[in-house]
């Protein structure tokens, strides 16, 4: 049976190396105190730090440092050498000849499944992501989001856990409404752009044309020469915007003004659709769903572009509203004692409840971290988003042991009350269970995004550049095909996102995403197609399919085989810490290391032996890079 990880087995063998050190120097070593790492190459292949090993022994550092330096010249072991000791730490070399069939032979034997390690206890977990409010296109900042939820998704599923892939339909609300009012006087209309574009524009059309109409009541009334100066500012501003959109979309532009300036309360009428929504009347329902539902088909073709599937859809208003989950949720915290009634509103009150440490770190909130309370349910009836996000993490942790939102750092308030709310409803574990996966801005200089002014740049936007400027490097380049550039711009994008911590905001940079030379998805691409493209050749001179000796390869492909063994637990650190960018920062050293090696090593002329050899460890670093790309959601090329 193949050894599925073989850095852990290679750490095994340095374990029971240095406790048989130690009993040769008399030292009493156990296996729990040895640690394994990977030091600076001109320290050795592997290298063990010594401060636990003096700690647990009870001995003075020097003479610890002393015995085992002795010892080495007496122990002997096929696979490891020592190196020597330098500071408080022992280095060791790896035998590549003995280390490469433990490492080439799984490869070859596993294929695509080489770097899944199941984990020892694998749950149910749900992944909620993108989840964007059907009512515009996707931006920039979705982008990184669906890459991030997307590559989640692939590393916990390589763990062996159940993971299913939600998209929350945020068909409830203000903002929904203010689409749906606007779209039943021009979902007539005939319009050649994707449906995500044309509702997004009404959405913004009737957002800028109920500003401007109260900015200009405003003005009827004030006396203030300055206050009156900075409306009309702002009114020209806005008009400036809404003159865009009437010669983009004139007839829609000119059936909503006239809707508009014809209705004596068009909030009013706003709220009234709201409302009905979420009472479930019919012709609320009618015009909502169809409005949501042309955006959604929109968003789809994006996603699908993206090759980011969703195994479900889940409906806002049918999970948390028509079910009666949210007023069941409002019902529930109200015996807590922890909501008041303010000026007709219900307030839960999650800043007392975060009073406590205790709850505080059941919950995951960091001290500190102030919170606030919670409107539950404002003055007219109607719920908020978080309230009814109550709701719909009941139903999400009734079906999965852990459940991970990929959500912005901006709504880390919003997340802790959830969190605080579910703590009160007797989840008392919701700290572990319910994960805010924070990540922060995708700031594009410049550009200061906001979707009901309508500025804002749509990910489709971002991806076809992506594409367009691929195609200009490969064409420059002489790379290949350009029918590769929609594999090779999309791929430059996801790894850009991932090789960025979450935490961190992005300045997005067209230079880093497609830098063919260095960290990007497109120089990890072109390795793996170089890697490809030695095997054809290799083909064309008669040898179909590497089955050399791993034995048979020396020092000049150690740096290849050390970073080929440690892609399994690369993998299971990423996908346990939720950090795809370990996976981006591996793909990037061994795409380094591979055409560092080939640079200054032959392959298809080395000698008879030699070259087979060779050609085995090109195909582990093709299939290798191959894996590691499928789980960013990456699609290779063939060619470039």
């Amino acid at each position: 049976m193949a050894i599925i990880s073989p850095f852990d087995y290679l750490k095994e063998k340095v374990r029971e190396y240095v406790a048989r050190l130690g009993d040769a120097a008399e030292i009493p070593v156990s296996l729990s105190a040895v640690e394994v790492t990977r030091p600076l190459k001109r320290y050795g292949d592997l290298s063990v730090p010594l401060f636990r090993l003096y700690k647990e022994v009870g001995l003075p550092a020097d003479l610890v440092r002393s015995k085992l330096g002795e010892a080495l010249n007496r122990v002997e072991h096929p696979l490891l050498a020592p190196r020597g000791i330098v500071g408080d730490f022992l280095n060791l070399n790896v035998n590549v000849k003995e280390y490469a069939p433990v490492v080439l032979d799984p490869i070859l034997e596993l294929g695509p499944r080489y770097g899944e390690l199941p984990s020892e206890k694998t749950e149910r977990i749900i992944v909620e992501f993108v989840s964007a409010n059907p009512i515009h296109p996707l931006h920039i900042g979705h982008l990184r989001n669906a890459v991030l939820g997307d590559s989640l998704v692939r590393l916990l599923r390589s763990r062996g856990h159940e993971v299913r892939a939600h998209f929350y339909v945020d068909d409830v609300g203000l903002q929904v409404a203010y689409a749906v009012y606007g779209f039943r006087y021009v979902k007539d209309l005939r319009y050649t752009e994707k449906p995500d574009y044309f509702v997004g524009a009404v959405y913004t059309m009737v957002n800028l044309m109920i500003e401007v109409r109260k900015l200009r009541e405003e003005v009827s009334r004030e006396e203030d020469p300055k206050r009156v100066a900075e409306l009309n500012s702002k009114i020209d501003e806005y008009v400036a915007r809404l003159q865009e959109y009437s010669e983009k979309y004139p007839d829609a532009f000119n059936r909503l003004a006239e809707a508009i300036k014809s209705s004596t309360e068009p909030e009013g009428e706003i709220r009234a659709i709201n409302r009905g929504y979420e009472e479930g009347e019919p012709w609320a329902v009618k015009l909502t769903r169809e409005t949501i539902n042309t955006c959604l088909e929109g968003i789809r073709q994006t996603l699908n572009r993206l090759g980011v599937v969703f195994d479900s859809w889940d409906w806002e208003s049918e999970i948390t509203v028509w079910s009666g989950a949210t007023e069941e949720v409002i019902r529930k915290l109200s015996e807590t004692g922890l909501v008041d009634r303010k000026d007709g509103a219900l307030v839960f009150r999650a800043d007392k409840l975060a009073e406590s440490t205790e709850v505080r770190d059941a919950a995951a909130i960091p001290q500190g971290f102030v919170v606030t309370p919670l409107t539950l349910k404002r003055s007219d009836g109607t719920t908020l988003y978080t309230t009814r996000d109550i709701a719909y993490s009941i139903w999400k942790l009734s079906r999965a042991d852990r459940v991970i939102n990929v959500i912005a750092t901006q709504q880390s308030l919003a997340q802790a009350q959830l969190r605080l709310a579910l703590y009160a409803l007797g989840y008392r574990d919701i700290g572990r269970r319910l994960i805010h996966y924070a990540y922060e801005m995708v700031v594009l200089p410049g550009v200061r995004m906001t979707s009901r002014r309508g500025v804002y740049v749509t990910a489709d936007e971002i991806i076809t550049e992506a594409v367009n400027r691929a195609r200009d490097e490969i064409r420059k380049r002489g790379l290949g095909s350009e029918r590769d550039a929609e594999k090779i711009g999309i791929g430059a994008l996801k790894f850009f996102f991932l090789s960025q911590t979450p935490n961190r905001t992005i300045t997005f940079n067209w230079e880093r995403v497609l830098d063919f030379e260095q960290n990007s998805g497109p120089f990890v691409q072109y390795s793996y197609v170089r890697a490809l493209s030695i095997l054809r050749k290799a083909e064309e001179q008669g040898m179909p399919s590497p089955k050399g000796d791993p034995r048979l390869l020396g020092e000049e492909e150690k740096s290849v085989v050390l970073a080929l063994g440690e892609f399994p637990s690369v993998v299971r650190e990423a996908a346990d810490s939720l950090r795809p960018d370990l996976v981006t920062l591996y793909l990037n050293n061994l795409a380094a290391e591979f055409n560092k090696y080939y640079d200054t090593t032959p392959v298809l002329k080395a000698p008879e032996g030699k070259r087979e050899a060779r050609l085995v460890l090109v195909k582990s670093v093709a299939q290798v890079l191959y894996n590691g790309m499928s789980l960013l959601g990456i699609e290779p090329p063939e060619r470039m």
